[in-house]
């Protein structure tokens, strides 16, 4: 039986990639066809790549190296996007005489089904061509993507970053005040928020007297407070940069 060691292991882990779908579609500049449907998730994030193969008059085209692509559409709210290989050569380049497009995470924020252009102009802003795709963008489950992709450490940086102050409560409790923004109604559920609360309620502060009779508070390293005593002996909690109460 083969083991892996602990070192070999964990260049493994480190040299996972991102996930990349490409595909492929070919079209034609003289042909009166038929829109490609390019099917995508609501939310995607640059995860899928299009391969476009152009023809004119049957025969396979080869777009020129420095040829300037420009793609852009309307999505159903009406939002307008455009990407230029000039602006944003990551997300638009021509390979091997063939132009790659890149879905991006604006394209597919609002779900539904939309044309998007594609143009090809010299350096002199001359149309060399013009060809079309349909991209469907199918409805996710929520319309909260912070949710839907929220992790632990995310939840309580955002609630870290969102402390608006702390009170004592009548019955006698500390209490914090967050806003996180992560847009979560009352009445919803999240596994990780419901953790992430739990942690605080347990963690954010112990106190305890030590052997030489003084109050000492510890507090959870994750929200980075600090708990001492003022002058008067009342509680005085450090947060963030310039914050304090």
């Amino acid at each position: 039986m083969e083991t892996q060691t602990q070192e070999s292991q964990e260049t493994a882990v480190t040299t996972v990639k991102p996930v990349r779908i490409f595909q492929e579609v070919e079209l034609s500049f003289t042909e009166n066809l038929i829109p490609v449907q390019i099917p995508v998730k609501q939310f995607d994030n640059q995860a899928r790549k299009v391969r476009c193969r152009l023809y004119q008059n049957s025969v396979e085209y080869v777009v020129q190296e420095g040829t300037i692509v420009s793609y852009s559409g309307t999505r159903p709210d009406g939002a307008v996007f455009q990407y230029s290989s000039e602006s944003r050569p990551e997300l638009v380049f021509v390979d091997s005489g063939t132009i790659i497009l890149t879905v991006t995470s604006f394209m597919t924020e609002v779900y539904g089904r939309f044309p998007i252009d594609i143009y090809l102009l010299s350096d002199d802003g001359d149309v060399l061509g013009m060809f079309n795709l349909t991209l469907n963008v199918a409805r996710a489950a929520i319309t909260n993507r912070k949710i839907a992709t929220l992790t632990y450490k995310q939840c309580v940086d955002a609630t870290m970053s969102g402390i608006q102050g702390f009170y004592i409560s009548e019955d006698g409790y500390l209490v914090m005040e967050s806003d996180d923004e992560l847009g979560l109604m009352k009445g919803s559920y999240s596994s990780t928020m419901e953790k992430v609360a739990a942690d605080v309620y347990d963690k954010m502060v112990n106190s305890s007297i030590d052997g030489n009779g003084y109050l000492n508070f510890q507090s959870w390293d994750d929200l980075g407070l600090v708990f001492s005593l003022d002058e008067e002996s009342q509680l005085v909690v450090q947060y963030g940069e310039e914050k304090e109460q």
